[in-house]
């Protein structure tokens, strides 16, 4: 119970503030704290935030209003956040949070790149927040991770011409790399993310993946590959955040697939592999995805301390994403890319 209070408290402490920070990333702080809860640390949570919370800024007023009949109209504007996060209170006050997640999951799914992933990634953390308690602000926690996946949604090439049916790890090594003359980085992931229209070798990949298999299996082995993707890739503090969401976003569907029928949950899952498969083709440079030789060791216990220690909201995250996934298919990946990881990642002051 005293979990659910904190969790309660950290939603009314962080309902005046929108989904950017001062620096211009993005606001982690409510999957963060799901994130620390759900490893059993509710003693770090407003710890945690008091060193974390010097960026945060107030939410924006809404101009206009969204209706059900003109949302397309709004999709993949960012400054419609608030007109999005109003939309999808009102349809969350009108009906189960259950028709909401099953029927918006499927609709903005051609976009789960929207703002580097993060979109998707907090609906996620919102709703196994609400399937442990139900309250109205954790639904309207689930209104503002719909809104930022809405007013942020952004469409990749999309080509169905090669439905190869590879399994994940044989998916993720066809992928091609963007060439170092035709990269579109002007400071952002979602940059190079939007120059891959200009790249005519990614449309077919979405069609690469296997998806016959059952969902949770997919997902192990997309969150596998990607982690191995992250120990043959990471090299600095860009890198070590690009290759961490291909592997967050698509562990994030744990939380969303429930509420979709068998056919939503393949479409959904081919979404999530192109989203992953654009950050590889974007910034990867190393299709090899051989574990280390050494691996060092590291308890369960002692990564998840490490990772409060350092700080980084991207090092909580995966970290207890990592450990979500090791105890689906307990490979040796999730435990050395999420260490390695660490390493990369900036400490929060």
């Amino acid at each position: 119970m005293e979990e659910e209070d904190t969790m309660e408290k950290v939603l009314e402490y962080l309902e005046p503030y929108g989904p950017d920070l001062k620096n211009g990333l993005s606001n982690h702080a409510p999957m963060a704290c799901e994130a620390l809860l759900t490893m059993g640390k509710r003693e770090s949570v407003f710890p945690w935030l008091e060193r974390y919370g010097n960026q945060f800024l107030e939410k924006k007023k809404p101009r206009n209003k969204i209706y059900s009949g003109d949302w397309k109209d709004f999709l993949g504007f960012p400054e419609t956040y608030p007109e999005w996060e109003n939309f999808f209170n009102t349809e969350l006050e009108e009906g189960p949070w259950q028709k909401t997640v099953s029927e918006w999951a499927v609709k903005l799914a051609p976009g789960i790149c929207a703002d580097a992933t993060h979109g998707v990634i907090r609906t996620g953390h919102a709703v196994r927040s609400l399937t442990r308690k139900e309250s109205r602000r954790r639904k309207r926690e689930l209104a503002s991770g719909l809104a930022v996946w809405a007013s942020t949604y952004l469409e990749l090439p999309t080509s169905f011409d090669s439905l190869l049916g590879l399994q994940p790890e044989d998916a993720i090594q066809k992928v091609d790399f963007v060439p170092k003359e035709s990269k579109n980085f002007s400071g952002t992931i979602v940059s190079s993310l939007q120059g891959l229209g200009e790249y005519d070798h990614f449309s077919p990949v979405i069609g690469y993946l296997n998806v016959s298999k059952q969902p949770e299996e997919i997902i192990s082995g997309l969150s596998e590959g990607f982690s191995r993707v992250v120990l043959n890739n990471v090299e600095d503090n860009l890198s070590a955040i690009v290759f961490i969401h291909s592997v967050t976003s698509v562990s994030a569907l744990r939380s969303i697939l429930p509420f979709l029928n068998e056919h939503e949950k393949k479409s959904v899952l081919r979404y999530s592999w192109q989203s992953g498969a654009a950050l590889f083709s974007a910034f990867g440079k190393k299709s090899n995805l051989e574990l280390p030789e050494k691996i060092e060791k590291e308890s369960r216990e002692e990564m998840i301390d490490r990772a409060i220690e350092h700080g980084d909201e991207h090092a909580i995250k995966f970290t207890e994403v990592c450990l979500k996934e090791f105890e689906f298919n307990p490979s040796p990946a999730y435990y050395a890319a999420a260490r390695l990881a660490r390493k990369f990642l900036e400490p929060l002051s």
